[in-house]
């Protein structure tokens, strides 16, 4: 496969270069989805100990901001990062961690079921989504507050995946679907769903955690980079 790292299209934000590739299309009228600005996959493979992982979890970022990943994100002035996390935090962004780089192969599927943050269906997978906050204005009233449905099922094929060549990485398609809880959620919350391709170029661990934390020092938006295990 060839996962072009980055398509220099946009001059968007700081970098200007997109990495990666994702588009996704939503059911919604009036909530579109963009996490297409910088995607890139990442295997967790140390710990916070340095003890090394055989087989270790991958995740896959998926961010509006455009930056280099695979790049030191330290070398720009604190202003700018400031900036990089603060588009961040009010943008969308869509993190895919899967348990075990040895499922991940070309034409596995995934699939699991969350209600808020807890898990009812599905392993070998989870995710963390962030929409970007409903623009508002002067004349905003909580009566127009339409909540997205709190069950929330992502659905993941994966089409190809390498660990080991000069275009490693992983790509694949996906579903997100939204529907309502009784009980739970309102009776006008909404229903549908995100649906997209990607393709995450594989960034080195330690490079991909480094910038990951400095984005989101001041607003963390995604679970990323994971937090710390235990000796495998």
């Amino acid at each position: 496969m060839r996962l072009a790292a980055a398509v220099c299209a946009l001059p968007l934000l700081l970098v200007g270069c997109r990495f990666g590739e994702a588009s996704f299309e939503t059911s919604f009228d009036d909530v579109a989805f963009d996490a297409g600005g910088t995607v890139f996959s990442y295997a967790d493979s140390r710990d916070a100990a340095l003890t090394e992982n055989d087989d270790p979890p991958v995740a896959i970022a998926m961010t509006w901001i455009v930056f280099d990943p695979a790049s030191d994100l330290s070398d720009f002035d604190g202003a700018s990062l400031f900036a990089m996390a603060h588009e961040m935090a009010v943008r969308d962004a869509l993190a895919i961690v899967f348990d075990r780089q040895g499922a991940l192969e070309a034409g596995s599927d995934f699939s699991i079921t969350k209600e808020g943050d807890d898990v009812v269906a599905g392993e070998g997978i989870d995710f963390s989504l962030h929409l970007a906050p409903e623009r508002l204005d002067s004349s905003s009233t909580y009566a127009e507050v339409v909540p997205f449905g709190s069950r929330r099922t992502l659905d993941v094929s994966i089409d190809s995946v390498s660990f080991s060549d000069a275009d490693a990485g992983v790509a694949g398609t996906l579903t997100l679907t939204f529907e309502a809880v009784a009980g739970r959620d309102p009776g006008i919350a909404r229903k549908g769903t995100i649906e997209g391709t990607f393709r995450a170029p594989l960034v080195e661990e330690r490079t991909a955690e480094k910038n990951l934390a400095l984005l989101q020092a001041q607003s963390p938006v995604l679970p990323l980079p994971l937090a710390g295990r235990g000796a495998p």
